[in-house]
């Protein structure tokens, strides 16, 4: 038998003795012990000989009866821990549960009143978006419409001048206390892009029309555009002004305030001289006029529910010829 190797006696044999020489280990055994097993080999530490006896072997489990009621004693402390630890918070909860319980008896919930509140919430959770109201800027080439528009929407100046194509601009302002939108479409003046005007016109719902109070062929103009926006929209009452820019150049007026505003008076609408340089009025033009858009709307609002319509005038019954 290698010196490296375990031997496992049978369990009536004990080890008596154990000698270990360089040639291996050699035992002699007897059967007159307690003992069950026993392997004689090296120490576990490979170095110190020895005998050892290995745990008995292994059978039905029959636990003591004191180490049986040992441990239920030490699991019947646990349970009763774990539920005086719970009691405080379970009465708490008891507690809260009892305040959220429906009412008995013949108490009953305002339903109406707690869906309408719900609404209200959600109504402040989820703001409705502001009114967008939508302005065209018409006029001659020259006469200051983009000066204007970048005067309004970002308080600068912009003395040179470049023909305009389109240009859309929108911004947020607070109109009579209440947060709206307005987008601002800057056309061409030139004849070369009168045949793409009527696109642009229809989607506007009010016109800023700007002549130069130094030009009197800007002023002229505006009569033709006048009346291609009435011809495009169809409507003599649509939101318009008629805008004389560059007031600040009094010296090289050519066409009168009375003049303009005898023109202003025969179309029936409001007439504004405007400086973009000096920012004279410029405010003023845009938020008369998204007012007059305002009301417009709130007009059509209430014709098409069916307010403001004479009450004298009843629909004729129908007749059903059987």
């Amino acid at each position: 038998m290698s010196w490296k190797s375990w031997l496992i006696l049978s369990s009536q044999y004990t080890v008596n003795h154990c000698v270990n020489d360089a040639g291996g280990a050699r035992i002699t055994i007897n059967q007159e012990g307690e003992r069950k097993a026993v392997s004689c080999s090296y120490s576990r530490d490979g170095r110190t000989p020895g005998v050892y006896y290995p745990a008995e072997p292994r059978g039905p489990h029959h636990p003591k009866h004191g180490a049986d009621t040992s441990w239920k004693e030490a699991w019947s402390g646990l349970v009763q821990r774990v539920v005086t630890s719970l009691q405080e918070p379970l009465a708490r909860a008891g507690h809260y549960l009892a305040g959220l319980s429906p009412p008995s008896g013949n108490d009953t919930v305002d339903t109406t009143k707690n869906s309408a509140s719900s609404k209200m919430s959600g109504a402040k959770k989820n703001p409705p978006a502001p009114a967008l109201h939508k302005v065209i800027m018409v006029g001659s080439g020259g006469v200051g419409k983009s000066a204007l528009t970048l005067q309004f929407m970002y308080d600068e100046f912009v003395e040179d001048y470049e023909p305009t194509k389109a240009d859309s601009y929108r911004k947020k302002v607070v109109l009579d206390g209440e947060e709206v939108q307005i987008d601002i479409l800057d056309t061409a003046g030139q004849e070369d892009y009168a045949a793409i005007r009527d696109n642009y016109f229809r989607s506007g719902e009010g016109f800023l029309c700007v002549f130069s109070i130094t030009e009197d062929d800007s002023f002229q103009a505006t009569q033709e555009f006048r009346e291609q926006i009435l011809r495009v929209k169809n409507d003599e009452h649509i939101p318009f002004l008629l805008v004389g820019n560059k007031a600040d150049l009094t010296e090289r007026r050519k066409v009168s305030e009375d003049e303009a505003k005898n023109r202003a008076g025969q179309w029936g609408v409001p007439y504004v001289e405007t400086s973009a340089k000096t920012r004279a009025n410029v405010d003023k033009v845009f938020f008369d006029l998204m007012r007059e858009i305002r009301s417009r709307k709130l007009e059509d609002n209430k014709n098409t529910n069916g307010k403001g319509k004479d009450p004298g005038k009843r629909k004729k019954p129908k007749c059903c010829i059987l």
